[in-house]
């Protein structure tokens, strides 16, 4: 009988321990460092939260037709290579396809000092210079708020880096 007693103390022991001692949280016993209620999550949480309805840039990526441009070379005049070669001015573009939801349709772009590519229809080492109806790609930044943030008075503001011309497509 004693054995049977002393079996049956240690059993109750042994599972009375591990539940009161691990609250499911970090692996700390229920209640370690919070005298006053208030855990380091909920602090940060907050401050998160105040924090995650500014406005960040994410990448920015659109493709569509172009409508007209202005666009002036203000870098790389005096040398050969077109790795230098840097633009400024406006761009009119009828946007087909934007990544995280930016506006489509017409769309006005302005560029500084950004790379264009333009492209060479005759193969003859000259690039053309692009006209209404041809493919323009635009890759840049654009200013965006989380999904759950109120958007009254946000515009988003696109960015442009780079700015890729093609022939348009014949049929």
């Amino acid at each position: 009988m004693k054995k049977l007693m002393i079996c049956a103390g240690l059993a109750a022991v042994a599972l009375a321990v591990p539940a009161q001692a691990h609250n499911g949280v970090g692996g700390k016993p229920a209640g370690a460092g919070k005298p006053d209620g208030v855990g380091k999550r909920q602090a940060a949480a907050k401050v998160k939260s105040q924090s995650r309805c500014t406005p960040r840039k994410v990448g920015y990526n659109a493709r569509g037709v172009l409508v007209s441009h202005s666009l002036t070379q203000t870098a790389g005049q005096g040398t050969t290579e077109t790795g230098d070669d840097r633009y400024s001015g406006d761009v009119e573009v009828d946007v087909k396809r934007a990544n995280h939801k930016a506006p489509k349709g017409v769309q006005e772009f302005t560029l500084t000092n950004g790379r264009v590519n333009f492209y060479d229809a005759n193969d003859d080492g000259t690039p053309e210079q692009p006209s209404a109806g041809d493919v323009v790609k635009l890759h840049g930044k654009i200013t965006r708020l989380n999904k759950r943030c109120d958007a009254n008075g946000f515009t988003p503001t696109v960015t442009l880096k780079r700015v890729q011309f093609k022939p348009a497509p014949t049929t």
